[in-house]
């Protein structure tokens, strides 16, 4: 096993014979690349640096643009950081380009977000007092059926039909029996098969 030394020089070596091509050639497009972002002159050569399109906008370096390092600029640095843009005036000149860019993000405040959990809240209550109205509704309205079909009210018959008719399907099974006598030795079957589970 080589030490690791060896192998970083070895890297090294290996990754400036893969890059030795590339050393005194232009880039491929040079010419509308320095188009679009512009050049700045370097002691290594002219280097590519973002700012804008051509001239108009002024790129790292160039007078326009303070030179962060530079000891005067630590100040305008100092009062620029973290200032909002609102009243600047651009300093760029010419006509305006239109990028094609998605619009930025909007976050929506917290008040918006407790205002839509509230009111999603309320809306499913709402749902579950209409449910469970309409629950009772169809419950009484079985419960008249059973005092049409002869059973009394406060009989131990009754109260045997107040506890079937708690299930949904149960309720949908007695409607669906057409003969009251019929309803009547269902509702003793059911709650005998009920009390053996």
């Amino acid at each position: 096993m080589k030490p690791l030394g060896t192998c970083f020089v070895q890297l090294l070596q290996d990754e400036n014979e893969a890059n030795k091509h590339f050393r005194g050639k232009a880039f491929p497009f040079y010419d509308e690349l320095t188009t679009l972002f512009g050049t700045t002159d370097t002691e290594g050569g002219p280097m590519l640096c973002v700012g804008g399109i051509g001239d108009r906008t002024p790129s790292c370096g160039s007078e326009d643009t303070p030179d962060p390092m530079a000891d005067e600029n630590v100040d305008w640095l100092e009062d620029t950081v973290g200032r909002s843009s609102v009243g600047r005036v651009s300093q760029r000149s010419g006509k305006e380009h239109v990028v094609n860019s998605p619009p930025p993000k909007r976050t929506k405040s917290m008040e918006y977000y407790v205002e839509r959990i509230s009111e999603s809240m309320i809306q499913r209550t709402m749902n579950e007092r209409n449910l469970i109205s309409r629950e009772e509704e169809e419950v009484t309205e079985m419960l008249h059926l059973v005092e049409q079909d002869g059973v009394p009210n406060g009989s131990e018959l009754y109260f045997i039909a107040t506890e079937l008719f708690r299930s949904p399907a149960r309720r949908a099974s007695y409607r669906s029996i057409t003969a009251s006598e019929n309803r009547i030795a269902w509702l003793r079957w059911t709650w005998d098969n009920v009390k053996r589970k």
